[in-house]
């Protein structure tokens, strides 16, 4: 017997599972993340999708190992919402990026409402698997 699932079980699914990876991370690691999963949709919407992937592609680049690691895995995570793969390339040739700059309006729309979506179980479970509330502060 098949089963099928809604967009929201399985976008639940999945951030519960990214989550969990990042829960094996170093502390600071997941709570800059945890941090970014509460902050990525502001910046989404106040913004754009395509400045809000180019800000995190840039400190992905960053001095600070933590830093970039989480951001990294934020770029990551968001590719695969949209099943984009990203190859680790960082900076302005990540391949998420150059996918989302080179959509046209309606696909940039469509890439936009997915991520928001599904960045809403991102947010619940940076607060239930990671421990980190609003604001990047640790329960």
């Amino acid at each position: 017997m098949s089963l099928i699932r809604t967009r929201a079980q399985q976008s639940m699914c999945q951030a519960m599972q990214l989550v969990q990876q990042v829960a094996q991370c170093d502390e600071k690691v997941q709570e800059i993340y945890g941090g970014l999963c509460h902050d990525f949709p502001i910046l989404t919407r106040t913004c754009g999708l395509c400045q809000a992937i180019a800000f995190s592609a840039d400190k992905a680049q960053s001095d600070d190992k933590a830093r970039a690691e989480a951001h990294q895995l934020l770029l990551q995570h968001v590719g695969k919402i949209l099943g984009i793969e990203t190859d680790g390339t960082r900076g302005a040739n990540d391949p998420l990026l150059q996918k989302i700059i080179a959509a046209d309006a309606l696909q940039y729309m469509l890439y936009t409402r997915q991520v928001l979506h599904a960045w809403v179980y991102f947010k619940r479970f940076a607060v239930s698997i990671l421990g980190v509330k609003t604001g990047g502060s640790r329960e």
